[in-house]
């Protein structure tokens, strides 16, 4: 039965391969019948014309916004004119030629053309696909005081941008090989006393950006000269970086048809072309953009469609053969896909825990330990984007952790659990052992992992390892690497290695006792309010409080972080929560100030609670100074109910706050669709704390509030640390701020906080 099976299998797959030829053969001589490309209009090509013009200075304006918010950066005029700034300008013009795809080079001259800082793009790789920004030392710079582009540019006026001539690339006064085209846009920029200081350049590979333009199916795409010559051409053996430069000119390519008034006019039209000359690249070559109907390439594709239909025949005939041995061998093809598929991670490709068991049962090297690293964030990006970006961010890590492989003591790299990795690794000694953990965990969360649409993530890590003692048994060791993880997490460490007499069930013994400590504080009321001011940034004054919790027990003082996770497993925290209300609002029942109390989902999921709260603003009489500040919003899971909730507090004269926007559980789509609802929004510390000098996060901020004021809400900056920070973010325009500067957390209000 099997024999006949295949037989019939067989013979299937013959008549399907007989009639794929026989529709590939009709397909090809279809194709060498259709019409001539003559039937085009003027008017198509002249509208075609109308998009590419704007799309290629379009692209070009995008260079010169670049250029002109570099030369009004303050990192370049600390340094030209005080010799400062300068590796933080160096960072920052290697972080500007990453976004730039086609720039080749960020340079600063003095004025006397001496290079002081050049970033170069830097290919590598076996086949030069990947690119990196080099920082070239100041013992490579070079004089370009000779170069025309220079003195075209020294004399500009400050701040208007020049062109330099398309040109090949030259370095230490040679042609770059091989070859690029470079267009060079350069500014002059002066110090702060006023004067000419340095010239700013962005060198762009033309042939690259050109790319992006030449490619269509019904016309060349071509940029000359003045002069005729072709700079830049869809067909690669023209241009510049071809050796027909000088002697096949767009006469030639048109048959003098018209060229010459092509040449003299701004805009010409012709039955075989259409030229436009590019006004705004005034560098002295007169440039025009050039479609050309492709009437020749047309004409000679029938023939090689036939070629190339004979070609398929032939190639299809002589796969038929290992086609039929493949299927011969399908039983054991499927046995070992099976097999593969069971120690095969279908996301990374990478070997899983099973391969790792598998591969390694039989070995029996002492030297060998295992080396887990686990994505701490994985989670947070999911619930914040989604899975599909997750999984794309677990593949972009992958990509990066497989560098790693055989690389020092780096062997085998295996991909564990949904969010966790792990290396087989040749252990010397402890030292080393030290270091290269240390520089993997740096190397994974230093690292910018690049999502689709260029968006990029850093991860948050764990790194653990097996113990150092010698073993063959690898399944040990992974069980090692995998306790050690888990008591890297309780210790809240960012490495950890195995040690025998570190247990996990003293680690288990320690919640023990802290679950003592807060159930009997809890049940003894010794839940202590605190409040935290809030400085009105505009009027200069503490206009509210944010109402934060603390267990006492005997003379220790417990904080949230510490008691709030426990407290939900022994099942105390609904006490905890209507004790910090009830105290709360007990306090600012007689007092005329604005005050905040934090509302978990948990919190708002429980009818028992959200009924206390109504309770209790009622008969206290704060809702009109009360703000209630959602967290965790992300874990709502019944959003009508929730929505209710919203409603029903605003009714009662209650504002709304959103709580640690930004932390990593936060979505913009959740703002937009309750905007209405929601008066203040708190810019979680993890975006504040280094803001006055991180400029991604800057940004980032940036947009937030932009789109806060745009909805109405109002902004609270939290993690106001010290004067730097307060100032910037006064400078941002953002409403509030809260933080130590500010004021501690009090057990009694404090309002006459002085803050400069």
């Amino acid at each position: 039965m099997e024999k006949i099976n295949y037989k019939y299998t067989f013979l299937t797959l013959f008549f399907l391969m007989v009639f794929t030829l026989l529709a590939l053969l009709i397909f090809s001589f279809k194709i060498s019948n259709e019409n001539d490309i003559n039937t085009l209009s003027s008017n198509s090509i002249k509208e075609k014309m109308f998009i590419k013009e704007k799309e290629f200075l379009s692209k070009i304006d995008s260079y010169i916004s670049t250029l002109e918010a570099i030369s009004h950066n303050s990192f370049l005029k600390e340094y030209i004119s005080k010799s400062e700034k300068k590796e933080a300008l160096e960072q920052l013009l290697v972080t500007i030629q990453r976004t730039l795809p086609e720039a080749i080079q960020i340079r600063v001259l003095d004025m006397e053309g001496m290079e002081k800082i050049r970033v170069n793009r830097v290919s590598l790789g076996r086949l030069k696909e990947k690119n990196f920004s080099q920082i070239v030392p100041s013992n490579e710079l070079q004089d370009k005081s000779n170069r025309d582009y220079f003195h075209k540019f020294k004399d500009l006026e400050a701040y208007e941008v020049g062109f330099s001539k398309i040109d090949l690339e030259i370095e230490q006064e040679k042609i770059v090989i091989p070859k690029q085209t470079s267009l060079r846009l350069g500014t002059v920029v002066n110090d702060n006393q006023g004067r000419k200081s340095a010239i700013l350049i962005i060198n762009i590979n033309m042939t690259e950006f050109f790319e992006e333009f030449e490619k269509n199916v019904l016309y060349d795409v071509m940029l000359i000269d003045k002069k005729g010559k072709f700079i830049l051409h869809s067909n690669k053996k023209y241009g510049i970086l071809s050796n027909t430069f000088d002697t096949f000119l767009f006469k030639d390519a048109f048959a003098n048809e018209n060229t010459s008034l092509a040449l003299r006019y701004d805009e010409y039209s012709s039955d075989t072309f259409y030229s436009k000359k590019l006004k705004q690249l005034t560098n002295g070559q007169d440039l025009r953009l050039v479609l050309g109907l492709k009437y020749h390439e047309l004409a000679s594709s029938k023939e090689k469609d036939r070629d190339l239909t004979y070609l398929i025949f032939i190639l299809l005939v002589l796969l038929l053969l290992p086609l039929i041995i493949y299927f011969s061998k399908a039983p054991d093809n499927l046995k070992n896909k099976l097999k593969t598929q069971m120690i095969t991670d279908n996301l990374t490709n990478l070997s899983n825990k099973e391969g790792l068991l598998y591969e390694y049962q039989n070995n029996k090297s002492l030297d060998k330990i295992v080396i887990v690293v686990q994505i701490d964030n994985f989670l947070k990006v999911a619930n914040a984007y989604g899975y599909k970006v997750a999984n794309q961010l677990l593949k972009s890590i992958t990509k990066f952790l497989e560098e790693y492989q055989y690389r020092n003591r780096f062997l085998e790299l295996y991909k564990l659990d949904r969010d966790s990795f792990a290396f087989i690794y040749s252990f010397e000694n402890r030292s080393l052992l030290k270091k290269d953990l240390e520089r993997l965990y740096k190397d994974v969360e230093n690292e910018e992992y690049v999502i689709r649409n260029n968006f990029k993530i850093l991860v948050e890590c764990t790194v653990s390892s097996s113990s150092i003692e010698p073993s063959t048994n690898i399944s040990r060791k992974l069980e090692e690497a995998e306790i050690a993880l888990e008591t890297a997490h309780y210790k809240r460490s960012d490495i950890y290695i195995y040690n025998k007499n570190d247990r996990r069930a003293e680690l288990n013994k320690d919640n023990i006792r802290l679950a003592t400590k807060v159930k009997k504080a809890i049940e003894n009321d010794d839940v202590l309010v605190y409040f935290q001011p809030i400085y009105n940034n505009k009027t200069k004054k503490i206009e509210k409080y944010e109402t934060l919790a603390r267990l006492k027990y005997e003379d220790e003082i417990i904080y949230p972080n510490s008691f709030l996770s426990i407290s939900k497993d022994i099942k105390k925290y609904k006490k905890v929560t209507k004790a910090i209300v009830k105290k709360s609002f007990e306090y600012f029942e007689h007092l005329d100030s604005e005050f905040s109390i934090n509302l978990s989902a948990e919190d708002i999921s429980s009818k028992e609670m959200i009924n206390y709260i109504y309770k209790m603003i009622t008969e206290y009489k704060v809702g009109d100074k009360l703000v209630i500040e959602i967290v965790e919003s992300e874990a709502i899971e019944n959003y009508d109910e929730f929505l209710k909730f919203i409603k029903d507090v605003k009714s009662l004269g209650c504002k709304i706050a959103i709580d640690d926007f930004g932390s990593g559980y936060s979505n913009y789509q959740y703002i937009i669709n309750l905007n209405e609802y929601i008066d203040y929004l708190k810019i979680d510390g993890t975006l504040i704390r280094d803001i006055h000098t991180n400029r991604k996060t800057q940004l980032l901020v940036g947009t937030l509030k932009f789109l806060c004021d745009n909805l109405g809400i109002k902004t609270i900056a939290e993690y106001i640390e010290n004067e730097e920070i307060f100032e910037y973010v006064k400078s941002m325009g953002i409403n509030y701020s809260q933080g130590y500067y500010i004021g501690k957390p009090h057990e009694e209000i404090i309002d006459n906080i002085e803050v400069s």
